[in-house]
């Protein structure tokens, strides 16, 4: 007997608005910081405020997706810090409807985004259990699914 296991990981790229939220908090700490050594001690609060809420917002952006691919099931988890695994999704081949290319119109359908966020990276839809799941694919996990489904572009 042959068993199919596909595994790969796909981090995620913070995109350019929280790129720029991170400047701009750190530079707001920055300045309060600045602020308060040489005119007021009071500002250091406020820098201080800004720099506990970035720490622990900026780490939130840490994470990565793995997509693990066994024998028709496909479990999707999310990486969080490189520390704790959650599993977000999973589902049977025998479950997907239909697998496109590209991201679908999501017509009344429930979305569940599982991609990295990086601008020209190939996006493909899973339509599955009134969903539409959008993964970034391997090449062995593309083949495996071009056996059962045709691959067409999206919607």
């Amino acid at each position: 007997m042959r068993d199919v296991v596909f595994e790969w990981y796909v981090p995620y790229v913070i995109n350019g608005r929280q790129r720029l939220l991170k400047a701009v908090m750190v530079s707001a700490a920055l300045v309060f910081f600045v602020d308060a050594v040489f005119f007021a001690a009071f500002m250091l609060f406020p820098a201080l405020i800004l720099a506990v809420t970035g720490f622990f917002l900026f780490r939130s952006w840490r994470y990565e997706y793995e997509y693990v691919y066994v024998n028709g099931d496909f479990t999707i988890s999310k990486i969080i810090r490189k520390e704790k695994r959650k599993d977000v999704y999973h589902a049977s081949r025998t479950e997907f409807e239909e697998f496109l290319s590209g991201r679908a119109a999501p017509g009344g359908r429930t979305v569940r985004d599982f991609t990295s966020g990086r601008p020209g990276a190939p996006v493909y839809t899973v339509k599955a259990r009134g969903e539409l799941i959008y993964m970034e694919g391997g090449e062995e996990f593309l083949g495996e699914m071009k056996k059962y489904y045709p691959i067409q572009a999206g919607e």
